[in-house]
């Protein structure tokens, strides 16, 4: 009677795991396709749209109506290292955005200087703490918009310390 009832038992588990997979891909059952409908189930996670594609550009760290500037149009051969080199500008070209990251004693900021029909320099200066001195740990990332007399156009950006 034991046996007959285990037997009983393992069926019934085995016939109800059977019918749960048989939908599923690699279930016995036939394969039925899944339609997606416009409102999500209760409980179940919201899955958003891909985001769209962006073909050219980088996406992170700029911002929206920002353009990158192609890194051959930038000459930051004189700069030292660990100086700031990233840059976008407006759509219209007028206004170059040097993107930078500062934290604790250490401070970066930039200006204009000689404009001409070939380039254009950018002054780079980054201050730090005196040697001993405490400074907090952060980090952040800023933006220093640099205007142009005229749109940047092809002209070459120049990076110096300054």
């Amino acid at each position: 009677m034991r046996t007959l009832l285990g037997t009983v038992l393992l069926l019934l588990t085995l016939t109800a795991c059977g019918a749960s997979t048989a939908g599923a891909p690699g279930g016995t059952g036939p394969e039925t396709p899944t339609t997606s409908s416009s409102s999500p189930l209760p409980g179940s996670p919201t899955v958003a749209p891909p985001p769209s594609q962006t073909v050219g550009r980088p996406t992170q760290g700029i911002a929206p109506g920002d353009d990158v500037i192609a890194e051959s149009q930038v000459d930051a051969r004189s700069l030292p290292e660990g100086y700031p080199r990233s840059l976008t500008r407006s759509l219209d070209g007028k206004t170059v955005i040097l993107q930078a990251e500062e934290g604790g004693c250490r401070r970066v900021s930039a200006r204009v200087g000689d404009q001409t029909p070939q380039q254009v320099v950018v002054l780079i200066a980054v201050t730090a703490a005196k040697k001993g001195q405490m400074c907090p740990d952060y980090i952040r990332e800023i933006t220093v918009p640099l205007a142009l007399a005229e749109p940047l156009g092809t002209r070459t950006v120049v990076l110096r310390q300054g």
